[in-house]
Order: C-alpha cells, then structure tokens, then sequence
C-alpha cells in the first residue's frame, strides 16, 4: 500500500509547498493529498513553478494522489452553471498537478432527511460530473461523511447503485465508518466494487467525535480534544491495515491529522504503520 501525507494537515502552518514535497519523501510517504485551496493557491504562481513541483515529485517517484475539495453538489438549478465552472475547474488543477481523483462530499445534509427526490436529483449530479471527468481520465470520489448522503452504508451503496458510473470512487474514511454504527470492514466488503481510496484517522472516544466537525477542523483555534494516534483511538486500525496489507485492497490511503505538530504526529504514525507492515510481512 501507498501512504499519502494531506496537505490540510498543515493548513494552520507556514510550510511551502516545497517543504511538504521534501517531507513526504524523507518519512516514507508515497507523496501528497493536495487540499484544493492549497491546490488553487499554487497554481496562482508562476506556472513555471508549479511544473517545477510537479517534475521533482515524479522524480523523487511520489506523486499528487487527490485533489480534495468540496462541491455544493445540491445547489439550486440556477447556480449549476457556477457549479459546473468550479468542477471544470477542479479537473485543470487535478491534471496540472497529475493526480487521476478529485474527492468531493454527497451534498451537505445527513442522508436521514433526504426525500426520494433528493437522493435522485443527487445520483443524476454525481453520474453528471463523474462523466464530465472522466473523459479527462479522472475519478470522482465520494467520501463516506457524516452530515452529507454518503453518511450510512445504506444510504451510500444505493447511491452508488443509482448513479452508476465507472467513474465513481469511494474514499473510505474508516474512523466515519465506525461513527455511523457500522463494523469498517464489512463496509469495506460491501463499498468494494467502487473502493478507490482511504481516510486514516482517529479519536480517543466517541464523545469527541464534533471535533471533526468542519467548524472546528477550519479554526486556528478550534478545539482539538480527543485526537489521538491511530494505534490508540476507538477504531482498531493494527486489525484494518493487517486486513488491507494481507488483501487485494492495495488503494492509496492518507493519514489526516487535524491536531497540533503535524510533522512530527505524521511521522510518528507512518513509524507505527511500517512496524505493521513488517509484521504482516513477517508471517
């Protein structure tokens, strides 16, 4: 498997661009998840740079695995064209940076207040842009979330059914997996068809579980209690990675960290992840 630092994990931090390429390489890390501000940021410089960037990664063999970003995917009708702009706009950075997915969340209301309507007018929306990307050779990854349509495994799978496209992904953040009530690798079994990608993080207790909320993640002084490693926060990820090392499931994954230090926390896990590895390899 392929292990990807986020660049949202630096968002309160003054670190380039350059430094995150460096650091990825030095720890282990097969490159960057590029958060689209940051993405949108950098290509604002001279493109000259950016080819730069682009160039050094390859050559170090790492590489830009996601562009993550977010779509008002249920907007009203007369703001898709807006809509549409900001997609097509996500594709050019995702081919300027060389990366084959751009990651997006199933509207912004839990699944549990969504009509019939409202799952069918968000299929038709996601077979829309995944179309559209995917004649650039590009993925549209949904992730699993709460407070969007893609927040309970039922309510994933019959999206996924519904919008029916080969272009569609899923980014399995196993720690929201949990949250929702369900066991991460069944859901694992069940989302498999359209697995394409990995969220990694953890809490200390389901009591802490606002602090992902994206109020708090986005504020320099947000509360970030109950951030842990993921060797000891509730979801048990030595049982998730022994599963996924040991399968066919060898998708790019990313360690989100949302807490304080973030080169020093990312590194330490990444430490914790190959001593995993090395034990499945062992066997």
């Amino acid at each position: 498997m392929k292990f990807y630092i986020c660049s949202i994990s630096f968002r309160h931090t003054l670190t380039s661009f350059q430094d995150l390429i460096s650091f990825a390489g030095e720890r282990g890390f097969a490159g960057i998840e590029l958060w689209g501000a940051h993405a949108e940021t950098i290509s604002e410089g001279d493109p000259a740079v950016t080819e730069r960037y682009v160039a050094e990664m390859r050559d170090k063999g790492l590489n830009v695995s996601m562009i993550s970003h977010y779509i008002p995917l249920m907007a009203p009708e007369e703001d898709m064209p807006d809509v549409m702009a900001r997609w097509r706009r996500l594709i050019a950075l995702a081919e300027l940076f060389g990366s084959d997915k751009i990651r997006i969340f199933a509207g912004s209301r839990p699944s549990v207040s969504a009509t019939p309507r409202d799952l069918e007018l968000c299929a038709a929306r996601l077979r829309m842009l995944a179309e559209i990307a995917y004649e650039s050779g590009i993925y549209t990854v949904i992730e699993f979330h709460p407070d969007t349509y893609f927040d309970t495994l039922p309510s994933a799978h019959g999206l996924l059914q519904a919008a029916d496209h080969p272009g569609i992904r899923v980014n399995v953040d196993f720690l929201h997996v949990w949250e929702s009530g369900d066991d991460p690798l069944h859901a694992l079994n069940v989302l498999k068809p359209w697995v394409g990608y990995f969220h990694l993080k953890n809490v200390s207790d389901r009591a802490y579980l606002d602090v992902f909320k994206p109020e708090n993640v986005y504020s320099p002084s947000g509360d970030r209690r109950g951030l842990t490693a993921l060797s000891e926060g509730v979801v048990d990820y030595a049982r998730i990675l022994r599963h996924l090392l040991q399968g066919d499931e060898a998708y790019p994954a990313s360690l989100e960290w949302f807490g304080d230090r973030p080169a020093q926390r990312l590194e330490s896990e990444m430490k914790w992840i190959k001593q995993i590895t090395e034990q499945v390899q062992a066997i």
